[in-house]
């Protein structure tokens, strides 16, 4: 892989996204969320570390890609949009896909043999010495960054990201932004005209969810908390939870002091910018594309809809899987789980919501020969986190053969090493086969007309003809 421009964070989810799909184009497995031969190296040293010295190594890690504030006046985002187009193969394709962050949607690319360019990338910014619980200072202080960043360039809108639950660590030597694209750089444009086929399709995928913001600009905005382990109320208004979170790391609060919410806005990471299809919409008609809109709220809607699809797409073959690979966050090897014939099912963190959601595909369809969990470690114990037992139990009542294929148990959740460790358990779970013949765009459609709405996916076609009517 190339190397990231300043500007964008590797280890996040949509570049971790791009760079996993884009190895899996290429024929490979996905390494590690960071491409970074350091990682593999320092990871069992920081896991060696005590506790309260972990707690600084996860943030140190992080703020290595983070920009100085002044730094972003000067963000290009037209570079950081070309390296990740750039990641793929450049050859003829027969779809694309567009839109918002998800890595179920990296499976269904993966199965299509086509790229995805996320609508969302993170931009974080150093702020040392900070206090991810002073939620005031974060916005003030972080003021002068996001001007910056909304000045940067007039396509985009900014959201300062705050969760003091899951990037507990992380803001206290940074802050994140995250940055969406009302319009298409014009190196996505070259790119989709350049390999997109005469009447190829472009999905984009349109995740509705929307969450409680402070808008500060027409283009910039606050979001306190992010999908995942606390509920919204928890975020704006405490609890039993959020107090003994609070216990836990001798903080003398009883709940976090937010500013007042003035409207709604599409969740930072999750959500996708409706400005952005009107210009999707008249690119498709002047290319004499087919455009397709899957439409959902919730994230893991869509991991539902991929593990039906791959399932039906075996079948097809005359593949008869039982095996599954459940993903988590940014541990995700496309390549690997094809080479596997395992049926992918993505979960957006290892919180309760998402192991609740597992619980509902695993009731459903157990059981299985073999399961591998992928449970992401994100350094912290913060509200609405099960422990590792909990994961490996819940994997157990499904199968015989289950493993958490990257976290150790004792260590979880702050276990550095997985990032390192994920793609070496999988390889290791054989026996490997040739990858199926790539999914036709006819036999994927035939999937979501029989399939997505069962999900709560909705699905509308706009074709050439029906733009210049």
């Amino acid at each position: 892989m190339s190397h990231a421009p300043r500007g964008i964070a590797r280890f996040d989810s949509a570049a971790a996204m791009v760079q996993a799909l884009a190895a899996c184009l290429h024929g490979k497995p996905f390494s590690n969320p960071g491409q970074s031969a350091f990682v593999e190296r320092a990871a069992p040293i920081v896991n060696a570390l005590p506790g309260a010295m972990l707690g600084i190594a996860y943030p140190g890690g992080g703020a290595a890609e983070a920009i100085g504030p002044r730094s972003a006046t000067r963000l290009d985002i037209e570079r950081i949009a070309s390296w990740l187009c750039g990641l793929y193969p450049a050859r003829p394709y027969s779809t694309a896909f567009i839109g918002a962050s998800n890595g179920a949607l990296v499976h269904l690319a993966a199965a299509l043999d086509a790229p995805w360019l996320p609508q969302t990338v993170l931009c974080p910014v150093r702020a040392p010495n900070s206090d991810p619980d002073d939620v005031e200072r974060a916005l003030t202080e972080g003021r002068g960054a996001l001007d910056a960043l909304v000045a940067a360039d007039a396509r985009i809108a900014v959201h300062q990201a705050h969760d003091p639950n899951h990037e507990r660590h992380a803001l206290k030597s940074m802050r994140y932004f995250r940055l969406k694209h009302r319009r298409l750089p014009l190196a996505w444009r070259e790119f989709l005209l350049a390999n997109l086929k005469p009447g190829a399709t472009l999905y984009v995928d349109v995740c509705t969810l929307q969450w409680p913001v402070t808008h500060l600009g027409p283009r910039a905005m606050f979001q306190f908390g992010a999908l995942g382990g606390a509920t919204r109320s928890e975020y704006f208004r405490g609890g039993p939870r959020v107090r003994r979170l609070f216990e836990q790391h001798g903080v003398s609060l009883h709940h976090w002091e937010p500013p007042r919410p003035n409207g709604h806005a599409p969740e930072a990471e999750w959500g996708f910018d409706m400005a952005l299809l009107d210009e999707l919409r008249t690119l498709s008609a002047e290319a004499g594309w087919r455009l397709v809109e899957l439409r959902f709220e919730e994230p893991e809607a869509l991991s539902f809809l991929t593990y039906d699809v791959y399932r039906d797409w075996y079948r097809a073959a005359g593949i008869a899987s039982k095996r599954l690979i459940i993903d988590s966050f940014v541990l995700t090897d496309p390549h690997t789980t094809l080479r596997l014939h395992a049926l992918p099912f993505w979960l957006l963190l290892g919180t309760e919501p998402s192991a609740q959601v597992l619980k509902q595909l695993l009731e459903r369809d157990r059981p299985y020969d073999a399961i591998d969990l992928m449970l992401f470690a994100h350094g912290a114990d913060g509200i609405g986190v099960p422990p590792a037992a909990h994961w490996q139990a819940l994997i157990e009542s499904a199968s015989a053969s289950a493993h958490l294929s990257s976290a150790e148990a004792d260590r979880f959740p702050r276990d550095f090493a997985t990032f390192a460790r994920f793609h070496r358990a999988l390889e290791k779970r054989g026996p490997m086969f040739e990858r199926p013949t790539p999914l036709s765009v006819d036999a994927f459609d035939r999937a979501l007309r029989h399939h997505a709405r069962t999900h709560g996916v909705d699905v509308s076609t706009h074709t050439q003809a029906e733009e210049t009517t």
